[in-house]
Parts: structure tokens; sequence; C-alpha cells
């Protein structure tokens, strides 16, 4: 019985020490294939990463203020993403209910694909990555075009979304919608979205990069590389939306604000086109990184820039033309009025400031516009080189924002946050607590993506 007993202690250990080892190849093959797979022993090349960050000073400004950054990326995507049952998609926008009945909530019908972008940026900076795989999937599955473009925007109804029981969904409004997107049978190429999305990814590719992402990164700077005639759409004499900006913060030598158009006795909008090189659509850094990592794209990066530079208006309005029309020629307004939209110049001028070519004619007009008056506004006539009416430009401020930590300006960065943070919700019982809000009609409130996520990324 001894003897048996010892057999059985001893085949006990044997299939221990067999169990053992089964389970220590298993855990080491697994831990291969994920440190494999994460890209560890994978060497990426240099993609000519550069970085803006708020200094000490300009750190100082947002720790004592009411900017709760953290708070601000939540609440926007409960709002945006996730009680509509959207995602992994942000809205563009929704009209915040009110506490009646009366005042319903309203929700956006679209996605635009720049939004989805910069959301995507959002998440590599903050180090999200399953929820930034999963986006550029969606991204590459839904929003590309048959030249290798992103497209302008997209129906959610056209989208596969994550269904969610729980989601609360409004109606539609057309009085909230991108005006262009309603009289658009089929979304363009979009060349801000394309070559915004070249950036992300090299950003994507620098924190976990893959040599198939590379493969992407080429492929997609090859097409914007071959870019020339687009056809970019804008709607013709937009309609004014009202404000709380108070008639005494504009300046006396501003024209008299054209009364707000009259919905019963108005024509329809209409949409108007031209074929070239959107300027603020070329992404000079996005570019020049890919010239880093292939030199054929150097070349587009010169061509570029110098469509870019040539293209500002003049030294009474020193903001840049909308398209870039071959030969020399531009076109700088839609419209009948010659106005100028402000917010179109802020991304050419951050572009250009980015790669160190940003005119010093523009940056001081922003400056000496936002000191003088406190706030920038949607359109600027050609001619005159001030506001065209007094619809406030809230796109505008983040993007000077960034412009004053690229250029180390404490002054300007102070001015565009105290701009800012004007339309910060800081009411302890808003459903949109901790975000920027846009005020528009009838004393409504809408959240929209563009300036949060814009908000996320420079203050970061």
């Amino acid at each position: 019985m001894s003897f048996l007993k010892a057999v059985d202690n001893k085949n006990r250990k044997l299939f221990l020490a067999i169990g053992i080892a089964v389970l220590a190849a298993i855990l080491f093959i697994g831990g291969w294939i994920f440190i494999s797979k994460s890209g560890f022993f994978y060497k990426k090349v240099d993609t000519g990463s550069q970085k803006f960050s708020l200094d000490a000073q300009m750190y100082d400004v947002t720790r004592e203020s009411d900017l709760q950054r953290g708070y601000m990326i939540t609440r926007y995507m409960q709002v945006l993403q996730e009680n509509r049952g959207v995602g992994p998609w942000v809205l563009n926008w929704v009209v915040i209910p009110g506490t009646t009945r009366s005042v319903p909530g309203f929700q956006s019908q679209y996605v635009d694909a720049f939004d989805q972008v910069l959301l995507l940026e959002t998440y590599v900076i903050e180090g999200k990555k399953s929820d930034a795989e999963k986006l550029m999937k969606a991204i590459e599955a839904n929003l590309l075009t048959e030249d290798g473009y992103l497209c302008e925007f997209a129906k959610v109804q056209d989208l596969s979304v994550k269904q969610d029981e729980a989601a609360t969904t409004y109606d539609a409004n057309a009085l909230y919608e991108d005006p262009s997107f309603l009289l658009l049978e089929k979304a363009p190429a979009s060349l801000r979205a394309t070559s915004s999305y070249l950036r992300v990814l090299m950003d994507y590719y620098d924190k976990w990069g893959s040599e198939k992402l590379l493969d992407r990164i080429k492929e997609l700077a090859a097409v914007l590389g071959k870019a020339d005639k687009l056809t970019e759409y804008r709607v013709e004499d937009r309609l004014a939306r009202p404000t709380t900006v108070p008639v005494s913060e504009i300046l006396e030598a501003t024209p008299t604000p054209t009364p707000t158009p009259d919905p019963e006795n108005e024509e329809a909008p209409k949409l108007v086109s031209q074929d070239g090189l959107e300027l603020q659509g070329l992404d000079l850094l996005a570019m020049k990184r890919a010239g880093v990592i292939d030199p054929v794209h150097t070349k587009t990066y010169e061509k570029w820039l110098s469509i870019v530079k040539n293209g500002m208006i003049s030294e009474t309005l020193p903001l840049y033309a909308w398209v870039y029309l071959g030969e020399e020629k531009y076109c700088y307004y839609t419209g009948s009025n010659a106005d100028v939209e402000l917010v179109p110049s802020l991304y050419t001028m951050v572009h250009l400031a980015e790669v160190g070519e940003l005119d010093a004619a523009s940056y001081s007009w922003i400056q000496m516009k936002l000191m003088n008056t406190g706030y920038l506004y949607t359109k600027y006539n050609m001619l005159s080189g001030e506001a065209s009416g007094e619809v406030e430009a809230y796109e505008a401020y983040p993007l000077v924002l960034e412009l004053a930590v690229i250029k180390n300006d404490q002054v300007l960065f102070e001015m565009a946050y105290s701009a800012m943070m004007r339309h910060y919700a800081t009411l302890s019982t808003s459903q949109i607590l901790y975000t920027y809000y846009r005020d528009v009609d009838d004393s409504r409130i809408e959240l929209c993506a563009r300036e949060n996520l814009l908000a996320a990324i420079f203050l970061k």
C-alpha cells in the first residue's frame, strides 16, 4: 500500500509539473503575441511630429478659471453621442430642451467628417486606443469617397450606429443644420477632413504605430498629393442667427447690422460652388510631416505653402481666400456683399503658424480685433475690413487660443480664453455643465461638437 501511495504522489507531482509547464508556455506565447501586436518591437519611422503646449502662465490662467477639461469631455460625449445612441459617432449639434414640453430638444441628423477626425484626435491625446480603433474603422468603412478622400458629411440614418435602448432622441430641425448639408444630394469630398485625417493618423502612428498603418498614411498622402480641382460648396448669403452680443460692444465703425431675415418672406438659400483647392483644407504641417516619411511629398508641401501664403486678401483685410482656382487666381468670398468668413481664415492662419510662415499683418489684425472689442464675428467686409453684422464666431476663439500658444503670446491667450469662457456652462443643474455652448434663437442653447472638440485638443 505504501508503495502505491508513493507512486500516486509521484504521478501527481509529474502531472502538476506538466500542468505548470503548459500554463507557463501558454502565458509566454500569449504575452509574446500581445507584445508583438502592440508594436513593442516595431521600429517606427520619424513623422516630424511637432507639439505646441501651454506654458506655465497659460496653464495658470486655465487652472484659476472654472474650466474642468475632463468633465467637459465626458459631458459633451454624453449629450452628443451616448445619450443620442449614435456611437461611435458624434453629432454636429444638439439644441438643449427647456424645462417644459413647449421647449423641446432638437438634434442634428448629420455627422460632420471633420468633427469625427477631431474626436479621433482627442482619443489619441487621451490614450484611448480602443475608442480610437473603433472610430478609425468606422471612418474607413463609412466616410471614404471613391477617390480616397473623406466626404464632407453623412446622414446618421445611413450609418451603422451602436443601438442603445436607453438613448433619448430628439426631433430634427432644419433651422440649426448647415444649409449646405440640406441642399446637397450627395456629400462631396472634403479636403479639410482628409488632410486633417492624415495628421491624426500620423499622431496615432507615433503612439501605437504599425507597418499597416504606415502604408495607409502613405496611401492617403499620395491621394492628397494629387488634389487639384475639388468642388467646394458654400451657401450664398448665409442666414444670420441672433446672439446675445450687445450692440454697445460693437465698434462704432462697424456698419449697421443687417436685419435678421424674416423666414416667411425671404428667398431660399442658394448653393454656390467653385472648383479648386480650399485654403483651410491645406493642412501644411500634415503634408510637411508626410514629406519626412517620404521626400516625394515635400514638393506638395511647398506647392501648398505657396498657394496659402499668396492667398492673403489685402492689408485692409489680411484674412485668406476661400478657394485657389489655379493659375494664381483665387475666390475670396461668397454672396453679394463681399463679406469674408473669419473661421476658415483662422484655420488657414493656424496652419501657417504651425510651420512658422504666418504673416505678421494677419496675426496683428486678429490681436487688434479681439483687443478692441473682445468679440470676433463670423464675417468681415472685404473693402472696409470691419465686421458685417453681429453674429459671433464661437468657433473662432479656440483657434485664436491655439495661435497664441504657437506664438507664445500670453496676452492674446488670455483674451481668447476669456472670450471662450463667456460661453462656458457653469450652472450646476445644466445638462451641458462644463461645456462650451452657443446662444441661438428664442434664448435657446445649442451644444456643438466643434468648439468643444477644439478646446479639448488645444487645452491639452
